[in-house]
């Protein structure tokens, strides 16, 4: 029998192939896609991807999505659910899945993934993906009005419960969906935070496809300085504007401090502007600081960096990499650069100072 992973971001690919790895998985099959309009994940895929650990490979670019509906355009969204839902389930029948591994515990599609495959007797594994696994709120807590609940009446009545055999529509409109109602054999974890039966740890090892190992040792050059990694966050909502002045001027304040017997890296964050992208390589190259970009061709997720070569520092704003320190990669040294930055936007009266302050005694600082 076969296992079919659902896959739709790098990082969930990462730790897709550490559970095969560390469960010795045979017979998987991907059953892959992208967020929004990154189609560029694609090219992530095919260069992180080991090919050994894959049996098959099917694009389905909204497999993250696949159940979404709205009400503005319910009959269309409805439709495209069944015919998703008939994809998936023509897979598992054709290829004889019995388990299926779902990237993101907080994802509704999922849940109702989760719930319609449980009915059928499959085997239904939740893994890490990222920050989402370990907030107890599963999604958006339904405000439960008199609207609410006629609609979920109604959608449970014409669509749900015919075609999934699921009151559905009261779980996501009025009654909220929690931890209990969602079927789970296994849910792997990288972070040790949960210990409940079904709870299984996963311990990292370093996988590299020969085309990973291939990039890295193309992009991280051979040095006798120390290194330094710059990880950047986007705090700022329309590129170049009031809130992003303050971002850049932080960041080039830090890099201008840094001594010549140390090699920057700076890694931009995959949502970050290209816009502001430019402005700061930019002031790098008027102020003459040498740096070493990573991920300019392939942005992979960091982690892949971090397992791969040993930096002396890790200089950041906030970011997801801190949870996994000495988890998915070795325990490393953070700095983080919040405080600096939220007295630049209290100088420039940004917005971006409200964003910042109840995450300043989150982390570290220097």
């Amino acid at each position: 029998m076969a296992n079919l992973f659902f896959v739709y971001t790098p990082m969930q690919l990462l730790v897709a192939q550490q559970i095969i790895h560390q469960e010795n998985l045979s017979d998987n099959i991907m059953l892959y896609g992208y967020v929004e309009d990154n189609i560029h994940f694609l090219d992530i895929y095919e260069v992180t991807m080991i090919n050994a650990y894959w049996n098959e490979r099917i694009l389905m670019p909204q497999v993250g999505s696949w159940s979404d509906i709205s009400r503005k355009h319910l009959m269309r969204d409805c439709k495209c659910v069944i015919k998703n839902f008939a994809f998936i389930s023509n897979i598992i029948k054709n290829k004889k899945v019995d388990t299926v591994f779902l990237g993101e515990i907080a994802n509704h599609c999922y849940h109702l993934a989760a719930m319609s495959f449980h009915r059928i007797g499959m085997k239904v594994c939740f893994f890490e993906e990222g920050s989402s696994h370990y907030i107890n709120n599963l999604g958006m807590i339904p405000n439960g009005g008199v609207l609410d609940r006629v609609f979920a009446f109604f959608i449970d009545l014409v669509f749900y419960r015919p075609f999934f055999k699921i009151s559905f529509g009261k779980m996501l409109f009025v009654k909220g969906i929690g931890l209990d109602d969602i079927p789970m054999d296994i849910r792997f974890s990288i972070v040790p935070l949960y210990h409940e039966p079904y709870d299984r740890l996963i311990t990292y090892k370093p996988l590299f496809s020969d085309k990973l190992k291939k990039l890295l040792n193309s992009e991280l050059i051979q040095t006798n300085k120390n290194r330094i990694l710059l990880l950047t966050t986007p705090f700022y909502i329309n590129g170049i504007d009031d809130n992003a002045v303050p971002y850049i001027k932080t960041i080039i304040d830090f890099v201008k401090s840094i001594d010549c017997i140390t090699t920057l890296y700076i890694k931009f964050h995959p949502r970050e502007k290209k816009e502001v992208c430019n402005e700061i390589l930019d002031k790098l190259d008027l102020e003459e600081i040498e740096y070493v970009q990573l991920g300019n061709t392939y942005n992979i997720p960091v982690e892949y960096y971090l397992q791969f070569i040993h930096f002396d520092k890790i200089i950041m704003f906030f970011c997801s990499t801190y949870f996994y320190n000495g988890y998915l990669f070795p325990k490393t040294q953070f700095v983080s650069l919040l405080k600096d930055f939220y007295e630049n936007c209290k100088i420039a009266g940004s917005m971006s100072m409200h964003t910042v302050e109840p995450l300043l005694n989150k982390i570290p600082q220097e």
